[in-house]
């Protein structure tokens, strides 16, 4: 996933509120590369995918020693088609931080058209904890 990334810096905030990327979609993104029958436009996945990256990233200079952020909720409304070769542009904002739980409001927009809208919340967690759970 090809992306360029910029982060903006609320004066005297420690956290950054804003970040936007643009991500370009290609065939393996599309609903038709699980399911021929379907279009090639960007599938849901996908587009929960970038914003969930997106997310990721915003927050991951906030992070105690070892620790990383999972995703823990995505609620998206997926509002219109993109086809191959579409420049996305994703844009997150850190809505609230409480302690370790992290809570974000994305839009990724296809040239002046919004095609998804994302609600999504991220929680620190121990990246060693979750190694060891994993065998």
């Amino acid at each position: 996933m090809a992306s360029h990334e910029t982060s903006s810096v609320r004066p005297g905030a420690a956290e950054p509120l804003t970040t936007s990327t643009e991500v370009v979609v290609t065939a393996k993104d599309t609903v038709a590369a699980i399911e021929p029958s379907m279009p090639p436009v960007a599938a849901t996945p996908f587009l929960v995918t970038i914003a969930e990256v997106a997310c990721y990233r915003m927050v991951q200079d906030q992070l105690e020693p070892g620790q990383i952020t999972v995703g823990s909720r995505v609620v998206i409304d997926h509002l219109g088609p993109s086809k191959v070769g579409a420049t996305l542009v994703v844009n997150a904002m850190l809505l609230e931080r409480e302690k370790n739980r992290f809570k974000f409001s994305v839009r990724i927009e296809d040239g002046s058209r919004t095609v998804a809208v994302v609600e999504h919340h991220r929680a620190a967690v121990s990246l060693q904890k979750i190694m060891s759970a994993l065998g």
